[in-house]
């Protein structure tokens, strides 16, 4: 039990929400009043902490080109309004950033 329960830690840590590791704990401690093993429980955060997403560390690319693209569907004048009027916000995003 003490075993799951580091690892169930080391797993919160990781990830970096107390909320996790709450939930984890909890977990661990009610794996054996469902026949459950509380070792199995842990290696199950484990797993989770693989396919959760991180915290703000890495962001998927969305620019002009990507919204401009999620309309591809819809007319060629839209799609290059869309385009432009992204690009000159995002433009004025960067202007503000280095201002």
């Amino acid at each position: 039990m003490k075993a799951a329960l580091l690892l169930v830690r080391f797993a919160a840590a990781v990830v970096g929400d107390d909320r996790y590791r709450e939930q984890w704990e909890a977990d661990v401690v009610g794996a054996p009043e469902l026949g459950l093993s509380p070792l199995r429980v842990a290696f199950g955060a484990l797993v989770a902490v693989v396919f959760l997403p991180s915290k703000g560390t890495l962001m998927a690319p969305v620019g002009p080109l990507g919204i401009a693209l999620k309309h591809a569907g819809t007319p060629r004048g839209r799609v290059l309004a869309i385009a432009v009027v992204s690009a000159l916000l995002l433009l004025g995003g960067v202007a503000m950033l280095f201002a």
